[in-house]
């Protein structure tokens, strides 16, 4: 199973940290951030290889790369992106 966490408001918090940290599926970052650079630590803090984490540049390419790369569960914390994926999972 591929599982995907949002950076800013998801994995930039401790609760998405340890929520990532308590999967044991593949997991990706999927940001709409235009550069990887300022995820990568997270990244690898959770083991989780710079070949999974992806900068899209806008919501739209967000959601494209998540279901080109067959992501089946994505966790995000922004509404309009959840409502365009039958996978998602608003974080509050």
């Amino acid at each position: 199973m591929k599982i995907s966490f949002d950076y800013d408001g998801v994995l930039s918090t401790q609760r998405g940290k340890m929520l990532a940290e308590s999967k044991k599926e593949t997991l990706y970052i999927i940001s709409a951030r235009s550069d990887k650079k300022g995820m990568l630590s997270t990244a690898k803090m959770l083991n989780i290889p710079e070949s999974r984490v992806y900068a899209t540049g806008s919501n739209k390419a967000k959601i494209e790369k998540i279901k080109e790369l067959g992501i089946d569960k994505h966790y995000d914390n922004n509404p309009d992106v959840i409502s365009e994926l039958r996978n998602g999972i608003l974080f509050k």
